[in-house]
């Protein structure tokens, strides 16, 4: 079975109401700290100790930092409260998608033949000059797919992975289990 982690997930929060960040671009305190500069970037950053989020007037928030499923709507609870406190209350429903995942791990197999895996398949790029491993965009269904760097000794990084948000471990574990199954055991010293 691979081993694997979450390193990262982006989430967007889709909230029915404007957001009026202006009220926020001064603020701080020892859990969070802001970023706001309207003429370079529309969105308001808040630095929080667990994740990081952009939050735009239209209502939609961008949360990244998050390196567990479970965390994702304790962030949003956690933005909520400190929007509250500055006035600002949102909407109890709102629409979630997962933008990106970020997981790193280790296969089964110590030894890959990345070289050939690079020569091999269609969809894989490998240029030992610019970095040590091959990159596979790999899918096995429109809704479960990642582009994911495999090294030498079996370790690889994934991103580019979205699902639904009850399915993540799910989607991860089959991708890589397929992937382990059809393309690394075939290249495997």
């Amino acid at each position: 079975m691979v081993e694997w982690q979450i390193t990262n997930i982006q989430a967007t929060a889709y909230f029915d109401t404007i957001i009026k960040i202006d009220r926020l671009a001064d603020i701080s305190s020892k859990d969070f700290t802001v970023s706001y500069n309207p003429d370079n970037y529309p969105g308001l950053i808040l630095y929080h100790k667990k994740f990081s989020a952009i939050i735009f007037r239209t209502g939609s928030i961008k949360i990244t930092g998050i390196k567990k499923t479970e965390d994702i709507f304790s962030s949003i609870e956690e933005l909520r409260k400190i929007l509250k406190n500055y006035n600002i209350n949102l909407p109890e429903k709102y629409t979630l998608r997962i933008a990106n995942i970020h997981i790193s791990g280790k296969f089964d197999y110590d030894n890959i033949d990345i070289e050939k895996i690079g020569l091999e398949l269609e969809d894989a790029f490998y240029n030992p000059e610019r970095f040590p491993a091959v990159t596979i965009y790999y899918k096995i269904s429109p809704d479960i797919k990642a582009a994911l760097n495999i090294f030498k000794n079996g370790s690889f990084v994934g991103v580019g992975l979205k699902c639904n948000i009850n399915e993540i471990t799910q989607c991860i574990d089959k991708l890589l289990n397929e992937f382990q199954e059809r393309i690394i055991k075939k290249f495997a010293k």
